[in-house]
């Protein structure tokens, strides 16, 4: 008996050592650089927001962080990676309401589940934009339609994730309109937009970052924007419900994940860093100027959003009838 006693005293005291253990180790977090993974190209929008929040980040945690894009598969390849890496704190997800509110009304099975991530914030909500070359006799959303239906095989519209909120605001077109396109697949929003300037395709919905100054210097057209007002870089463009067609598109968010089971204390400093990072002047006028909100919301009314915005994505791929599996 008394030997079970002390066997027993052993295991509850090793017990005890290992959560101090864990404490400590929270305590001392970070000790090394933090990787947040970006689960888009460089160049684009969401490498933009990761860059820029860098530097207060580093100032925040006092220590190196790691940009590292992993592109591709509509944000599965660098879903699956963080999924799968230790929840420490030092391998974060940076990515869009795709991962979380697309993919799983997309594919009957995902390499990743929700519950293997802990949700730190929403980092910004962002708008998307009709674009088309300017070889097109088009300048209005209307006129386009219109060019669309003239031509004997539709037209053709670009696509740099399948599955991804640009891609599907491009199906929900074809399912407004009833025009015939076909989309046109391109690893990064640069490629997407050099083929638009070449004439190689006619049309696509992207974010705004990596387009304004093609659209300022005219080598793009915008015809429409999401949101409920235009936005201050491209003043000339009208929303999608100035221009008529007020359910073709819709706005977007980016996030930031760490995998499940990281401490509640680490996941407080990463979350006071973000905050520190959304904060800088210069990152908050050039998203503003674009029609872009910074939003570091509570880790809870994140995830309320998570939900509301899955519902709202699973409607319209459901009334599609798409999947990609």
């Amino acid at each position: 008996m008394k030997g079970t006693d002390f066997g027993r005293r052993a295991l509850a005291g090793g017990m005890l050592s290992l959560g101090f253990a864990r404490v400590a180790r929270a305590q001392a977090w970070p000790d090394r650089p933090v990787r947040i993974v970006v689960a888009f190209s460089p160049g684009g929008e969401p490498d933009i927001l990761a860059r820029a929040m860098q530097p207060a980040m580093q100032d925040v945690l006092g220590q190196p962080v790691v940009i590292d894009n992993r592109p591709g598969a509509t944000t599965l390849i660098a879903a699956e990676h963080v999924a799968q890496s230790r929840p420490d704190g030092y391998t974060l997800l940076l990515t869009s309401s795709t991962t979380f509110a697309v993919n799983p009304h997309l594919f009957t099975r995902l390499p990743y589940r929700l519950e293997q991530f802990r949700p730190i914030t929403q980092l910004m909500r962002a708008q998307l934009a009709l674009y088309c070359s300017p070889k097109l006799p088009v300048r209005t959303v209307a006129e386009l339609v219109e060019y669309a239906r003239r031509q004997p095989n539709g037209i053709t519209f670009t696509t740099t994730n399948r599955g991804a909120v640009a891609h599907l605001s491009g199906e929900r077109m074809k399912q407004v309109t009833g025009l015939q396109m076909t989309d046109v697949p391109f690893r990064a929003s640069t490629a997407a937009a050099q083929a638009l300037i070449r004439g190689d395709v006619d049309v696509g919905f992207d974010g705004l970052a990596a387009y304004i100054g093609l659209v300022r210097n005219g080598e793009l057209r915008a015809l429409a924007v999401t949101g409920e007002r235009r936005i201050q870089a491209l003043p000339d463009v009208p929303t999608f419900a100035e221009a008529g067609f007020p359910d073709m598109a819709q706005p977007y968010w980016y996030g930031l994940f760490a995998p499940a089971g990281t401490p509640d204390a680490v996941a407080a400093k990463i979350l006071d860093a973000v905050r520190a990072g959304l904060r800088g002047d210069r990152l908050t006028e050039q998203m503003m100027a674009q029609g872009s909100t910074m939003e570091g919301i509570d880790p809870e009314a994140f995830q309320t959003l998570l939900a509301s915005e899955s519902e709202r994505w699973g409607q319209l791929i459901r009334s599609i009838g798409l999947k990609l599996d």
